[in-house]
């Protein structure tokens, strides 16, 4: 795409996530959709072909699909790719309700799956005796049988009403069903250790009278789940609608599965399924302890039926998209359905280090019904699934680059290879754009899942692939591993991207380093840094988007004909000390001026690395140059110096341009001598909130979001939680969900001066001389003008005389009530919540004194959006407590004025953004006193 062609995007887009799986947002957390579609549609065009150096689960490729483009992806982990083909290519719906009934209705014992996996949990109701299937089965730490059981019983919901779950002891039926005999004169032991049960492991409590002893039943009961005798139900039809995705029958079969899961660990070891299960984990160095304690995770009935549903799928289904989206619900499985499911609705994670597993620390261990568990895990793949597949064009996959948009109409080429290598499987210039979210090294957590699923559904040989050193104890990788795996990524795309391409770097976190590696990494790599944009919110998190281009010959012509910046104070080329010092401090300082408001650190660097960028500083930190002494440290982790010279300028007490604001648990920068060159950020985001709103017509908030971050591009963005704030202080929903304000303009300058009035009157019912502003001495009312309510002294009043301030400032000043040489009240009207003009230009512009008090008169529809700016800006709050500002509400003023008489102790409970006459029973000074 030419600059001609180019839109650029250099605002935020904030993220709308569609539903997506919970097991991939954990361990392989993707960007939003709409981010994506804003980068491609700046950057590309229908045709180019895209490249993901960390590709994840396809979503990169996913989107350039959905716009036409081709995509090459690349990632090293056998599961993503297992993820990125059931995502990309998994059928519609329908088809997959099909192939689910299909699995559920294949034959396993000469009975269907589903009902020899549900035997597997085959119990009664222990009121009523009837037959029911578990749903969980509650095992005390190290104990060899379970000790309670959790079901429901239709029977007893008939009976005694309610669908709530039942629980009881397991008895010597479903003990014999696992292959535990106890001896006839054995006592019960206590299925639950004694002492009190803690809050999040206290069980569900059994229903009053379903556990005692059952009255005698008018007729036999229908004989309990897997006792012996009678032929087996008769087998489901192929064409059964799926299993229980809608609650479906309970089976009565007589069928025992095959083999009968052991009761000893010893005799489970011995099994065909466990032997078949151990071949498929990789291990180093020969030290096999790590699968037996992988493996011993499961109960012998769920590693039973883990391994029969996947080698069910493997039967049924072959490779395909159908079996990626079977194997991917039950790689959803595997934890919950291990011992690691300790808590109630809380499954802990499986940790792999030095070899060994990490044992749950629960109490107990929840043996979950497998199979009902597979049902929901399908569920949650089916919804993801549709949920991506709304715009979702045909996928085909290319053996190798050449097959790209040619006859057989491929248009994505998966490669499963680390990042650093993707370039040689390219050809240079092939790559019209490149666009990844590159991942923080993986955790051992992430690791160990990985090992586990990948071995579990893919098998041994996919598993040999992963990085097993960590888990094993062997190779760790040191501080500087992830910046430098980085470095070398982007390098090797940007060798096959074209020149004058486009390289998009999402950086999803607020991780100031992983910022300046990426930076780094984009000048080592020769390309320049265009863009930084910082999307700054709460609620989706922190993130950084990074836009670099691929210099063309033509702009290395320009370059090279242009005079380069001078260099004072440098060395022969070299970099020096002073150089990078002065760049931090000029972009700390024009950020701060610009914005009016202090800045986070993450915005400063953003800033700092633009201007490093655009003058020349960041790629010179990155150049290597053997002739010359240049410090080691520039050579090998520039990033690094970055950080520490950051930290050394910004932390410094004595720094003749900025301060550190402590705020909580950040800290906050703001100029030492404050001078703003524009209105605070804070206020313009209200105006152009109000005025979207009274001007755009039919409008939605996704509208409205993308007008007002377009309006604050690149570094001026706001963060999200105030521009939602001064949505909701402004907006009003009308027809069909548009919005609009109720807020009209010449109403609202009416309801300014009506205040005013009021506070006029208010005065001299205090016996107080009251001043009014000239603009609002000439607002016409109903009686007159306002300056008509004035005595002739108080128009002709010298303001400097009542207080030491100059003339022109006190003149803007709404109202001020006084008694000269005692006390003097400054009242500041606003229809509005933009506090900058009346506190941080005016008010600080006027000195304070301990006879002087000042009041923002406001509407109390704005009350938490002037909450939200006090919070954020500790400069605001400062200046607001240095000049003893209060905050006094319209609708409180007019019960004020309402009231009979007047005296000033009537103020207190009326006064604060919570006031007494609010809240009520709090005691509520005046003044701070």
């Amino acid at each position: 795409m030419s600059e001609a062609e180019r839109t650029r995007l250099d605002h935020v887009v904030l993220p709308r996530r569609l539903p997506g799986l919970a097991l991939l947002e954990r361990y392989f957390p993707s960007p939003a959709d709409n981010i994506l579609d804003a980068e491609l549609a700046a950057f590309a065009q229908p045709g180019d072909t895209v490249l993901d150096p960390w590709a994840g689960t396809g979503w990169t490729a996913r989107r350039a699909v959905a716009h036409g483009m081709h995509a090459v992806a690349a990632d090293p982990s056998p599961f993503a790719q297992l993820a990125a083909i059931a995502l990309l290519t998994a059928p519609e719906s329908a088809a997959l309700d099909a192939a689910f009934a299909q699995l559920a209705a294949s034959r396993r014992v000469d009975v269907p799956l589903r009902q020899h996996i549900e035997e597997l949990y085959a119990t009664h109701c222990s009121a009523c005796r009837h037959p029911v299937v578990g749903e969980q089965f509650i095992w005390p730490r190290d104990a060899d049988a379970p000790g309670r059981k959790i079901y429901r019983c239709s029977n007893c919901e008939i009976a005694v009403g309610g669908p709530d779950e039942r629980v009881a002891p397991v008895d010597e039926a479903d003990l014999a069903k696992l292959g535990i005999m106890r001896p006839a004169d054995a006592d019960e032991p206590d299925p639950l250790p004694d002492g009190p049960a803690e809050s999040d492991e206290e069980l569900p409590p059994a229903p009053v009278g379903l556990t005692g002893p059952p009255e005698p039943p008018d007729e036999d009961p229908a004989p309990p789940l897997g006792e012996l005798g009678g032929p087996p139900a008769p087998p489901l039809q192929a064409s059964e609608p799926q299993s229980r995705i809608a609650d479906g029958p309970r089976f009565a079969s007589t069928v025992r599965p095959d083999p009968l899961p052991q009761a000893t660990a010893a005799g489970v070891r011995q099994s065909q399924h466990y032997q078949q299960l151990r071949d498929r984990f990789p291990v180093l160095d020969g030290r096999e302890a790590l699968v037996e304690e992988v493996l011993d995770l499961f109960s012998p009935r769920n590693l039973y039926a883990l391994h029969t549903i996947a080698n069910k799928i493997d039967a049924e289904f072959r490779d395909g998209p159908v079996a990626s989206v079977m194997r991917l619900a039950l790689a959803a499985c595997l934890l919950p359905a291990s011992r690691l499911n300790g808590y109630p609705g809380r499954v802990a994670s499986l940790r792999i280090s030095n070899g060994h597993v990490r044992q749950p620390a629960s109490r107990h261990q929840r043996e979950v019904n497998v199979w009902r568990l597979f049902e929901d895990a399908f569920r949650d793949v089916r919804t993801a699934v549709a949920a991506v597949g709304r715009d979702r064009r045909l996928v085909r996959f290319a053996a190798d680059f050449e097959e790209l948009g040619g006859m057989g109409a491929a248009n994505v080429l998966w490669i499963r290879c680390r990042p650093a290598v993707v370039g040689q499987y390219l050809p240079p210039g092939g790559i019209d754009m490149v666009l990844g979210a590159p991942s923080a090294s993986a955790s051992v957590d992430e690791l160990s899942f990985e090992y586990l699923a990948t071995a579990w559904l893919l098998g041994r040989e996919a598993a040999e692939t992963l990085r097993l050193e960590p888990l094993f104890g062997a190779g760790g990788q040191g501080d500087t591993a992830e910046a430098t795996a980085l470095r070398h990524a982007v390098a090797s795309a940007a060798s096959a991207l074209k020149p004058g391409g486009w390289f998009s770097l999402l950086v999803e976190s607020d991780d100031v380093e992983r910022l300046l590696a990426a930076a780094v990494a984009g000048a080592a790599a020769g390309l320049d840094l265009v863009d930084v944009i910082h999307r700054e919110s709460r609620r989706s998190g922190d993130a950084v988007s990074l836009h670099f281009r691929k210099p063309s010959g033509e702009d290395r012509l320009r370059h090279a004909v242009q005079g380069g910046p001078l260099r004072l104070g440098a060395d022969e080329g070299q970099l020096t000390y002073p150089e990078l010092a002065e760049g931090i401090e000029r972009a700390a300082v024009s950020l701060l001026r610009d914005r009016g408001e202090p800045a986070g650190l993450l915005r400063i660097v953003c800033a700092v690395l633009l201007e490093l960028a655009g003058s020349g500083l960041l790629e010179r930190i990155t150049q290597h140059r053997e002739a010359e002494a240049v410090d080691e440290r520039l050579e090998r982790n520039a990033w690094a110096l970055l950080a520490t010279l950051l930290r050394e300028e910004l932390w410094r007490e004595d720094h003749r341009s900025l301060q550190r604001l402590p705020d909580g648990d950040r800290s906050l920068w703001w100029l030492r001598e404050p001078e703003l060159a524009e209105t605070p950020l804070a206020d313009r985001v209200e105006w152009a909130t109000y005025s979207i709103l009274s001007t755009a017509g039919r409008l939605d908030e996704k509208g409205f979001l993308e007008r007002i971050y377009r309006l604050f591009p690149g570094l001026q963005a706001p963060d999200e939680e105030l521009v939602l704030a001064c949505l909701g202080a402004y907006a009003s929903i009308g027809e069909r969900g548009s919005l609009g304000t109720e807020d009209d303009l010449p109403q609202r300058i009416d309801d300014h001066g009506r205040v005013v009035g009021l506070l006029t009157d208010y005065g001299h019912r205090l016996g107080l001389r009251v001043w009014i502003s000239k603009r609002e001495q000439e607002r016409r009312t109903d009686s007159g003008t306002l300056g008509d309510r004035l005595r002739d002294d108080e128009r002709r009043a010298y303001l400097p005389l009542i207080i030491r301030a100059p003339a022109e400032l006190l003149g803007q000043v709404d109202a001020i009530w006084y008694v000269r040489g005692r006390l003097v009240f400054l009242f500041e009207v606003e229809w509005t919540a933009m506090l900058g003009e009346a506190v941080l230009r005016r008010g600080r512009g006027i000195p304070a004194g301990e006879q002087q008090a000042r009041f923002i008169v406001f509407p109390g529809q704005r009350t938490e959006l002037v909450r939200l700016k006090l919070a954020r800006s500790p400069w605001l709050r400062a200046e607001v407590e240095r000049q003893n500002w209060h905050f006094l509400k319209w609708e409180h003023l007019d019960t004020l004025v309402a009231r009979d008489g007047a005296s000033i102790d009537w103020l207190q409970p009326v006064l604060g953004l919570d006031p007494l006459i609010e809240r009520g029973g709090e005691q509520l000074t005046m003044f701070g006193e």
